[in-house]
């Protein structure tokens, strides 16, 4: 390897370890920085790797080719481009990219899970000290959630369950316009 290309491969190494401190604005560059990266010195793309904790995992999906111009794979975004990029080949790249395009990226989560998207779902954040969220994760295990990498599934069913079992009266309130009125009218009641 002439110095010409050691340097040119160093500046790839650099640049890719600048693009993955905002991997969701930049990775399309980032991507192609480390394919060219991995192409020219597959011990440099693995440091980089390590370097810049993308995980193995995310740095071999930003360096695959998906057979999509570049402005429709922006428009979807990283987010749902993780989504469906354990599930994409070459035979449904387009009916996957078509479905991203058309639904939320929970909506699209629950799809590839074989599940049915909530419409007109409500998102509610919530933050928790660590005792806190150990208790808030505790009873949505005991209510049926299942542990999946460090997040849940199943939590907003679980919670209605543990909700129920603490207000007996759950099952009786209604979203406002649909049969009843808010929780604040029926504890009036």
């Amino acid at each position: 390897m002439d110095v010409v290309m050691a340097m040119k491969i160093e500046e790839l190494y650099d640049k890719a370890l600048a693009l993955s401190a905002e991997v969701e604005d930049n990775f399309l560059e980032l991507g192609r920085a480390l394919r060219r990266l991995q192409e020219h010195d597959t011990q440099l793309f693995q440091q980089a790797v390590a370097k810049s904790k993308l995980g193995r995992r995310k740095a071999y999906y930003l360096v695959e080719k998906l057979p999509i111009p570049r402005a429709r794979l922006r428009r979807l975004g990283w987010t749902k481009l993780q989504v469906i990029a354990g599930s994409v080949d070459a035979d449904n790249v387009e009916e996957l990219v078509a479905l991203a395009e058309g639904n939320t990226a929970k909506q699209l989560q629950r799809i590839m899970r074989g599940e049915e998207p909530l419409k007109d779902s409500n998102c509610v954040l919530l933050y928790f000290a660590p005792e806190q969220y150990a208790k808030f994760r505790y009873a949505l295990l005991q209510n049926g959630a299942k542990a999946s990498g460090r997040g849940l599934i199943g939590k907003e069913e679980a919670l209605i369950k543990a909700l129920r079992k603490a207000e007996p009266g759950l099952g009786k309130v209604h979203p406002a316009g649909k049969g009843g009125g808010s929780a604040e009218s029926k504890k009036s009641d």
